[in-house]
């Protein structure tokens, strides 16, 4: 394995511990601790958080991106069924960035069933990749 795959395959799974662990603190840790609060002043740190988060997400978007793209294009011989699941990972993966790119929207009243669903298709997502690594290593 040369650097340049190590280099990619460390900034695949850093940008991924980032997107879906902000998303996952966010839903569960910030949003329940906010719900005592005043309805302006819950939306007034949403708000805050959206744009803190942006660019974190942002960032690691565009990681998973060119990270994801290298790492399909060097791929070897793989099954049929690789080709399936990669099919529905890629699929998840647009889930995740364009609700993403909603979440850190301002003045956005779904936010918690939003994060909810970044949530559930990242962990699906992360299962897809240990299955993926699994079939292109046999």
């Amino acid at each position: 394995m040369n650097e340049l795959n190590i280099v990619m395959r460390f900034l695949h799974i850093i940008s991924g511990i980032a997107l879906l662990g902000g998303a996952i603190a966010w839903r569960f840790a910030v949003v329940p601790s906010t719900a005592a609060l005043a309805p302006d002043v819950r939306s007034k740190l949403g708000n805050a958080m959206a744009a803190a988060w942006r660019p974190v997400f942002f960032s690691a978007a565009a990681g998973l991106l060119l990270s994801g793209i290298f790492n399909y294009m060097n791929k070897g011989n793989v099954p049929p069924l690789w080709h399936a699941l990669i099919g529905v990972k890629f699929l998840l993966v647009l889930h995740v960035f364009a609700v993403g790119f909603i979440v850190t929207g301002p003045n956005n009243e779904k936010r918690s069933r939003q994060l909810t669903g970044i949530v559930i298709s990242g962990v699906v997502i992360v299962i897809l990749g240990a299955v993926l690594r699994s079939l292109s290593a046999a």
